[in-house]
């Protein structure tokens, strides 16, 4: 192998390291969520990514993931950053 295959090598094998952490953390909070599911809330608008959960929807907490939480609208997960009550996923 020549330098340049082997640099390139290096250099993809990091950033492989890299992304399975934060997809793992993203599965494993969507999955709790799936396998916990909630009553659905009534809000008056459809959630949006992005958009802030109004305070009068119940966030229950993840498990081993103490910045998220979730509430469900019909019938999807709907996953909320707790530090800032925005939603950061809706559905599975």
């Amino acid at each position: 192998m020549n330098r340049f295959t082997i640099a390139l090598a290096a250099l993809l094998a990091s950033a492989v390291v890299a992304v399975p952490a934060n997809a793992q953390s993203s599965v494993s909070v969507v999955q709790f969520a799936t396998s916990n599911p909630v009553p659905d809330a009534n809000m008056q608008n459809e959630p949006s990514l992005g958009a802030s959960v109004p305070s009068s929807v119940s966030l229950t907490q993840v498990d081993g993931a103490p910045n998220f939480g979730y509430f469900y609208y019909r019938g999807m997960p709907v996953i909320v950053d707790l530090r800032t009550r925005a939603i950061v996923k809706i559905g599975n």
